[in-house]
């Protein structure tokens, strides 16, 4: 196993600079997620990893030592990429094998790399296929097996999923876990589904724009985003964002003209609080809640329903009801928090320390 180490680094097309100095370090054997919108450089990222990319600045390591000057075949690395890119006039079987061959490789060797790998990947019965045979979940773990038969330092797996239906990503995800638990390798992934990132991740990286906006474990980013940008990003349903107002005792006026009472701790400047953040299951239906408003939309998903509400000045909340809920569209609705909230200043920078004093208040 290897680890990775990026310092400062920077990647430019001409004046125009879309990475902007990243720092980052990955334990080996770490499951680590690239996540962000599109646009935000996770790709770009992990083709300047796989040298793919030409690095503008800074140094990218694996296993401690400097690749950037690397040719790609020569940094231990293996990408598997959104298109499965298989030889349609190969088997599974010579598609796997097909780069431990191109670099001289013994046929012995190859035979018994691609035997384990499809063993892995529960793709044994398919060696002698070939790739219009096969379903697109069975293409991605041929892909996939193509990259373990290498043996690399670190796996790259640039949104693998991202020609799947909904059911094959659900199960393929399953197994790229399995894999990884199976393989204890390092994995870098990039995705723009942030369910994704949060059921395979160790640590996630949460990119926009070419910088990173946090690090961390999924639980942290849930949690403890730093800034508004993680919280509006992490989570499904994303968290309720709000404007808030806040007094010297704590008072804080909710859209609507609500209010809610918080504690705060010493030395808070309430006249930095801006933005107020609770997330769907942070709000409970009261008839005396300070959030009204109207239903808009609601979600029932069997186990969990959640309620779209358009309160004053055209904000929309979302929270999570009682599945056996009887309310429709149109209807009015009270809602009171009653559970971990989150402050952000005029920044966007996260206030920690902030609770609710009152729930009743």
């Amino acid at each position: 196993m290897s680890g990775l180490t990026l310092t400062g680094v920077r990647k430019s097309y001409g004046k125009v600079d879309v990475i902007h100095g990243v720092d980052l370090h990955v334990e080996p054997g770490e499951f680590v997620v690239f996540v962000g919108p599109s646009g935000c450089g996770k790709s770009t990222l992990l083709r300047m990893i796989a040298g793919l990319e030409e690095i503008s600045g800074g140094e990218v390591s694996i296993n401690g030592r400097r690749v950037n000057d690397v040719e790609p075949s020569r940094r231990g690395v293996a990408m598997v990429f959104q298109s499965y890119a298989l030889y349609p006039h190969m088997t599974v079987a010579g598609n796997m094998g097909f780069g431990l061959r191109m670099n001289g490789v013994s046929r012995q060797v190859v035979d018994e790399r691609v035997t384990e790998a499809a063993r892995i990947l529960q793709i044994s019965e398919l060696l002698n296929r070939k790739p219009r045979a096969l379903s697109g979940g069975q293409r991605q773990r041929v892909a996939i097996g193509r990259a373990i038969v290498r043996q690399p330092d670190l796996f790259l797996f640039d949104e693998p999923l991202s020609n799947l239906d909904a059911e094959l990503r659900v199960a393929t995800r399953v197994e790229i876990a399995r894999l990884h638990g199976q393989l204890a390798a390092t994995m870098i992934y990039v995705t723009h589904d942030q369910v994704e990132a949060m059921t395979l991740a160790d640590k996630i990286v949460v990119l926009r724009a070419g910088r990173v906006e946090q690090v961390g474990t999924p639980m942290e980013l849930y949690h403890k985003p730093a800034n508004l940008f993680v919280a509006g990003f992490i989570g499904s349903p994303k968290m309720n964002l709000m404007e808030v107002d806040v007094a010297s005792n704590g008072l804080a006026r909710l859209p609507g003209g609500g209010t809610v009472r918080l504690a705060l701790p010493d030395g808070v400047n309430v006249a930095r609080l801006r933005h107020i953040g609770l997330r769907p299951d942070a709000l409970t239906e009261d008839a005396q809640g300070p959030i009204t408003g109207n239903v808009t939309v609601i979600e029932r998903l069997g186990d969990a329903t959640y309620v779209h509400l358009e309160i004053a000045g055209g904000t929309t909340l979302i929270a999570k009801v009682d599945p056996e809920t009887r309310l429709s569209p149109g209807a009015p609705l009270s809602l009171r928090p009653a559970g971990r909230l989150h402050l952000f200043d005029a920044a966007g920078a996260a206030v920690p320390g902030i609770t609710l004093h009152d729930e009743k208040a």
